[in-house]
């Protein structure tokens, strides 16, 4: 066997992997065989030396796709790349185009196409994921991340909905952590909201004053944040008829509304009727929230309490969870959660019950 060169040594999977150092600053390339490594490196060398070098590790999935789609203009068909644009940033970039390419985890995108799959048909979210997946699969060829994490995630059959799920709720210790660390960011309310609701990022984002009928005791769901091709957010309506539901109010959730209303009133002017608002008046964006909550893990990890990382949409299985480990029913909670099936809510309860049926097994009591 060859010897391999100084920095170099063999992966697990056969390829080879290089470090070298310059101006103190530590690279890593890949390559099948020394050759592939030596031009590499040159490269790399010769973009440094130009000053014209771009660090992949910071390079997100919006940037990435947009320097993709540019160099996608040439050899493509015109609808092909609308198409690529138009499922991209409607679908994929609100969930996870601010994730750093070389970051993103195969449980987020699983959660993308489960959260696609409640909303749309099968055939659309198919498309999403294929335009994602070469996307990703590019972003191999060209150095930035050793293996796709969408490898091996199955297209959905043409009537199924996403059955291949990570369900990441939070332990009731990490959601009191959070929480409190959660507190002192501005979307502390939104987060809060979410969390007590099992609402999505859209939903609450598009909510309205006029929404809360406090009359009925529920939140009236019928908008959502909507994404036009060129990746601009507007106030629409769900894609279900299952999406628009009634959510009923409670003293906890009405506690958080009030806290919203003397927030927001120093943000946006009084003819404004949304609940929710960026930092600078604009519709809250799904990047905001999950960047508030890697900022609070982040904090937590400061602090030597680490905890596994997770998206917006853990606050939805988290209020699942509670809500069934607290004996709530399936129908209910599928109307709450705005399921389209009651299957998609049973997949829930298959991964909470489990974890509750000792707990019921040892209150249970029966006389012999």
């Amino acid at each position: 066997m060859a010897r391999l060169g100084a920095g170099t040594r063999k992966r697990a999977d056969g390829t080879l992997e290089k470090r070298f150092t310059i101006d103190g600053k530590r690279y890593s390339i890949y390559g099948k065989n020394a050759k592939e490594i030596s031009q590499k490196e040159q490269e790399i060398r010769k973009k440094i030396e130009a000053g014209i070098y771009t660090d992949n590790r910071n390079l997100t999935l919006d940037q990435y796709f947009a320097e993709w789609l540019t160099g996608k203009r040439n050899g493509t068909k015109g609808n092909t790349l609308k198409t690529y644009r138009s499922y991209y940033y409607k679908h994929i970039s609100p969930q996870i185009g601010g994730r750093k390419v070389q970051q993103l985890e195969r449980r987020e995108i699983l959660n993308m196409q489960r959260d696609i799959s409640e909303r749309l048909a099968a055939t659309t979210c198919n498309g999403v994921m294929r335009t994602l997946k070469v996307v990703l699969n590019d972003a191999v060829h060209d150095d930035i991340i050793l293996k796709s994490p969408a490898d091996g995630i199955k297209a959905l059959k043409e009537t199924d909905k996403a059955t291949e799920t990570y369900h990441r709720a939070l332990s009731e210790q990490e959601q009191k952590d959070f929480m409190q660390e959660m507190a002192k960011d501005y979307y502390y309310e939104f987060v809060s909201l979410l969390l007590c609701t099992g609402m999505r990022i859209g939903e609450a984002a598009a909510l309205a004053w006029s929404d809360i009928d406090y009359r009925q005791n529920v939140i009236h769901v019928t908008k959502t944040v909507t994404f036009n091709e060129n990746g601009t957010m507007a106030i629409g309506s769900p894609k279900s008829e299952a999406g628009k539901r009634d959510i009923p109010l409670n003293d906890t959730i009405k506690g958080v509304l009030s806290d919203q209303r003397k927030k927001i009133g120093n943000v946006l002017p009084m003819n404004d009727n949304r609940i929710f608002a960026s930092v600078y008046g604009g519709i809250v964006h799904n990047h905001a929230i999950n960047r508030a909550i890697s900022d609070a893990l982040a904090r937590l990890e400061e602090q030597g309490r680490p905890m596994e990382h997770f998206t917006a949409h853990a606050l939805r299985d988290t209020f699942a969870t509670r809500y069934i480990e607290q004996g709530g029913s399936p129908q209910t909670l599928k109307t709450i959660l705005g399921h389209s099936s009651l299957a998609m809510t049973m997949d829930l309860y298959s991964h909470v019950l489990p974890n509750t049926k000792q707990k019921e097994m040892d209150n249970l009591k029966i006389v012999v």
